[in-house]
């Protein structure tokens, strides 16, 4: 699981405790964000580099890789560097969940990274990214504003790179009332993938629905291994 721009792994405890199939979960702690004491990084290749990385280890075939929001942008550039490299061939996963992700090329992020505090502090609010609590308190906000005006610029790295077509199982859920995703954004996605994207469309939810419509979110996990399971 790739959190969410300014997230880490315990970002997804709501998700996995409401997880009701037999799954392994590991979650991404991305450098300089929540415990992490390293500073955050701010190109992609580097932090897809360290992904794959820790992922060498622990990745089995027919895994499934869930990124929400920036996460799945992540994710998504994750299995493309994994498709290129003879040591992931035998364990590819074999699902990508973009959850509340929107394609690189159209993300309109340009300059984020570099807004005023105000104004960026503004902007996460306005689309639930950050809690009001926490940009209310001066020393949150010393900690945690580094992290996203670095993912800002991953993202900006994201956003330059053309898209190159995966032969995976593609899935997009969308929340009916987030406009980070608007309609369209399953068609923007197609350049980036051989077959069909599944659309999911969560019609009540706006962008942050991973904190907490986990039940919905939990049969479409469990649709996916179900299928897996069967074509074993």
């Amino acid at each position: 699981m790739f959190p969410f721009l300014g997230g880490f792994g315990a970002s997804f405890n709501g998700l996995v405790r409401g997880l009701g199939g037999d799954w392994d979960v590991w979650t991404v702690n991305p450098p300089g964000h929540g415990p992490s004491t390293e500073p955050p990084y701010r190109y992609l290749a580097a932090l897809v580099e360290r992904y794959l990385t820790a992922l060498r280890d622990v990745l089995r075939p027919d895994a499934v890789l869930f990124g929400h929001s920036m996460g799945g942008v992540v994710a998504y550039h994750v299995l493309q560097a994994m498709a290129a490299r003879p040591s992931f061939a035998r364990r590819l996963p074999a699902d990508l969940v973009l959850s509340a992700a929107r394609a690189p090329e159209r993300l309109e992020i340009g300059g984020r990274a570099q807004l005023p505090e105000d104004e960026l502090l503004a902007h996460l609010l306005a689309f639930g990214a950050i809690p009001a609590e926490v940009a209310g308190d001066r020393s949150l906000i010393e900690l945690f504003l580094p992290a996203f005006r670095a993912d800002y610029q991953v993202l900006e790295d994201a956003k330059r790179l053309p898209p190159a077509k995966l032969d995976v199982r593609a899935h997009l859920v969308l929340g009916g009332r987030d406009p980070q995703t608007p309609e369209g954004s399953a068609a923007e996605w197609q350049a980036y993938f051989t077959e069909p994207v599944r659309t999911h469309v969560l019609g009540d939810q706006e962008h942050m629905f991973v904190l907490h419509d986990t039940e919905r979110l939990d049969r479409i996990l469990n649709d996916l291994e179900r299928v897996a399971a069967w074509q074993r």
